[in-house]
């Protein structure tokens, strides 16, 4: 599950389920500047007829929140997708009878009509594996079997496109010290050879990226599960290079509401605890340095586990 958060068209969008949460995969473009801001949005669990609208500055730290009437009945937030060239949100949505559909929303937060340029949604699920294909253009859904070698393993998979041919999805086993690669090819319709990726620390639990045209890998340390470590994978020669590390962000693992990835940039939320407060922040990494570009605390309240989230 890839999109862009970029302003510009791709023809196919992919996303990943996890087990325990879900999170989106990007496709994405280099050389772009760094996103601007953080948008959440939390649909009221009471009433289901209103939805909050926070954003985020990344830079500043200011927060601005609105309440909005629902955009349809029984609708619930399925992923942010990015951002069209009109600067409009993309969303995918869904309802209580499994319907799913991409909506385009103003940063005003309302719903729009004009159409969005993706037309699927691949999921990678820990059934068989399967990649799971909702195809929008044509009403129809599809399942393509996937193979990983027998192994006792208590996480499902994790996935990313690559922008070009390539679904890529890797699992740990269950000592989390040996982690399983492999790729599924859209050119040619086939799944490729399983690696045994090297250079990942032992005990972690990991998830894949699609950034800045590369493959990453994410790993939360599971002894210390606010220590955060992202990886650039060479896919062909299955190693991982550190690129950049935090080893106390405050937060456990918490990979929907706390990452995000536009284009060379990857943002995450920290937190540092006093005896009175928590006080959060947001940090921009620039993947083509590897380097902090910016670090911010947050200017105000939030709910930090939003149904979907997203940087822009």
């Amino acid at each position: 599950m890839m999109y862009s958060n970029s302003k510009q068209s791709y023809p196919f969008l992919f996303v990943v389920l996890l087990a325990a949460c879900c999170l989106s995969i990007y496709n994405v473009v280099s050389a772009a500047l760094p996103p601007s801001n953080l948008v959440m949005y939390t649909i009221d669990q009471q009433t289901f007829t209103t939805f909050n609208m926070t954003v985020i500055n990344i830079t500043s730290g200011v927060v601005n929140s609105t309440t909005l009437p629902i955009l349809q009945n029984n609708m619930w937030f399925g992923r942010f997708l990015g951002v069209d060239n009109n600067d409009n949100l993309i969303i995918l949505i869904g309802n209580n009878k499994g319907a799913n559909a991409l909506a385009t929303i103003s940063q005003s937060g309302k719903l729009l009509n004009d159409p969005v340029n993706r037309n699927a949604v691949y999921l990678v699920v820990g059934s068989g594996p399967q990649l799971y294909v909702y195809d929008f253009a044509n009403s129809s859904t599809d399942d393509i079997q996937l193979t990983i070698p027998d192994q006792q393993s208590t996480t499902s998979p994790t996935g990313c496109f690559d922008g070009v041919d390539n679904y890529y999805f890797m699992q740990a086993d269950n000592t989390f010290s040996q982690f399983l690669l492999s790729s599924y090819s859209f050119s040619d319709q086939k799944q490729h050879d399983t690696l045994n990726v090297t250079g990942i620390a032992p005990n972690s639990l990991t998830y894949l990226f699609s950034a800045n045209k590369q493959v990453y890998v994410l790993g939360y340390n599971l002894s210390q599960t606010t220590d955060m470590s992202l990886y650039l994978l060479d896919t062909d020669q299955a190693t991982a290079t550190l690129s950049y590390s935090d080893q106390n962000t405050g937060l456990a693992i918490g990979l929907s509401s706390y990452v995000w990835f536009s284009d060379n940039y990857f943002v995450y939320l920290s937190m540092s605890s006093s005896s009175s407060t928590n006080q959060y922040y947001l940090t921009t990494v620039d993947l083509n340095t590897n380097q902090v570009i910016s670090h911010s605390q947050v200017q105000g309240t939030f709910n930090t586990n939003p149904n979907i989230s997203g940087v822009y």
